[in-house]
């Protein structure tokens, strides 16, 4: 299908945008698009619904099914040849642009596109088309339609050792299967790729793959572009996969959104500083109230910890005291906290102030009242370190295993971000532009930013 539509047509000066053509009811652009690629066998459809779920998406679009209900492009797949552009790219923007999305702002990903050079040439050509449609439309009624376009590259990298081997483990796992599901009379057949049963077409299938991989590449120069190690186990991957793809505000927010909020700063900074002036204030305890500093350690000792050893797998306690030390010493209460925060704990405190009748005057009726202060801490920790150290340990028995020469330590996953879309880059350096100061004005420290960013 060729999504085709007049021009604009103008209707005044106050709508000049408003469609000619009755497609565009039917059309609604997903808010972001991730484009899936990597060798035969590397793991595109095993990792589909952990992107999905990754990312929040709604929808997968695989090329390849897609392909098959097409008697002609079907013959050319079974030889393992690519199929001609001008089809690849008819299909694609049917399955985006109008079956993908029932819904407006819906997320999709397509496996299997780009593959060549032509069709890297027409995704960069369909991001500069949504792009300009989003600003068409941004204040029409039409806008949900066309969200601001949000294209993320992932690249599944499998050596061709791995790539022909599991095509061919995959067929035979398939046969296998087909095999039960006929003797059994229940089940559902699986799909044998004629390429999967012959290691000449496998290995054809990876030659095309390296052939125009170098031009699928070339987008890293436009969009993130997410290089997956995809070598190991499964879980291996998704792990890689959730890493890489994680959420990014520098990434996923349009610039003006993100210009508006990258003064505030990110939680990891606070808890750095955090993390700063608590080794500051646990240094000026010692050293300067170095006695009122071991009573509350003795505190600790001997109250608060047997409590925390009782809860251990509750995660939380509640220590509550009336000691006098506490009032006394007003610090002190800063002093267990930032103790106990340094040991790994999360702390909260309040203190409850009753007001106890010591003397009634029967004349006037005044009571004449008796403060007395409780102190409540609240204990906060994390129980499952204990099964990540369990995960670790068996992590790192499997290394073991292989020795040295495993692949652990030979992992490439990595993400590449354009130099026009590296936003935080570019807010560092404005950052210690306005810190250095000198007199600039916002806009002469914006252009020294661009300067060493882009290196002209």
């Amino acid at each position: 299908m060729r999504l085709r539509c007049r021009s604009f047509e103008s209707r005044g000066p106050r709508d000049v945008t408003r469609p000619s053509c009755d497609l565009l009811q039917s059309v609604n652009v997903p808010r972001e698009v991730v484009w899936l690629n990597g060798a035969p066998g590397a793991g595109k459809g095993a990792n589909t619904q952990h992107i999905l779920k990754t990312r929040g998406l709604d929808h997968s679009v695989n090329l390849s099914s897609l392909l098959q209900t097409n008697e002609s492009t079907r013959a050319l797949m079974e030889r393992g040849e690519l199929i001609p552009d001008s089809m690849v790219g008819d299909v694609v923007l049917e399955a985006l642009l109008v079956q993908s999305c029932q819904i407006p702002e819906c997320g999709v990903l397509v496996d299997g596109f780009p593959r060549t050079a032509m069709q890297v040439d027409f995704l960069k050509l369909l991001y500069d088309k949504l792009d300009e449609l989003h600003g068409i439309f941004a204040n029409t009624t039409h806008r949900s339609q066309f969200p601001r376009p949000l294209f993320k590259v992932v690249m599944l990298y499998v050596d061709e050792d791995t790539s022909i081997m599991r095509q061919l483990e995959r067929a035979k796992l398939a046969s296998v299967h087909n095999k039960r599901v006929l003797d059994a009379g229940a089940g559902q057949l699986w799909e044998q790729r004629s390429t999967d049963l012959s290691i000449e077409k496998a290995k054809k299938r990876y030659a095309i793959f390296r052939q125009h991989h170098s031009a699928v590449l070339r987008l890293k120069q436009f969009f993130p572009f997410h290089l997956i190690d995809a070598m190991g186990t499964l879980a291996e991957t998704q792990e890689a996969i959730t890493t890489e793809l994680r959420y990014q505000s520098s990434l996923d927010l349009s610039y003006e959104t993100y210009a508006s909020i990258r003064h505030l700063p990110l939680a990891r900074d606070v808890s750095q500083h955090a993390r700063q002036q608590l080794v500051m204030r646990l240094d000026n305890h010692s050293e300067r109230y170095p006695d009122l500093f071991q009573k509350v350690i003795d505190l600790i000792t001997s109250e608060i910890m047997p409590l925390i050893h009782e809860c251990g797998l509750a995660g939380r306690a509640e220590y509550a005291t009336e000691h006098r030390m506490f009032l006394e010493h007003p610090r002190a209460a800063q002093m267990l906290i930032d103790v106990l925060t340094d040991r790994g704990y999360n702390v909260s405190h309040s203190t409850e102030v009753t007001h106890v009748p010591m003397q009634i005057d029967l004349q006037t009726g005044l009571i004449k009242n008796r403060k007395e202060y409780k102190h409540r801490f609240h204990v906060n920790w994390d129980t499952k370190g204990v099964r990540e150290m369990a995960r670790a340990m068996e992590l790192a028995a499997r290394i073991s295993e292989v020795g040295g020469g495993g692949n652990g330590s030979a992992r490439i996953s990595q993400t590449y971000i354009p130099q026009q879309l590296n936003r935080e880059m570019r807010s560092s350096v404005l950052r210690q532009q306005l810190t250095e100061g000198n007199g600039k004005s916002l806009e002469e420290a914006e252009r020294e930013a661009e300067h060493v960013i882009h290196g002209s």
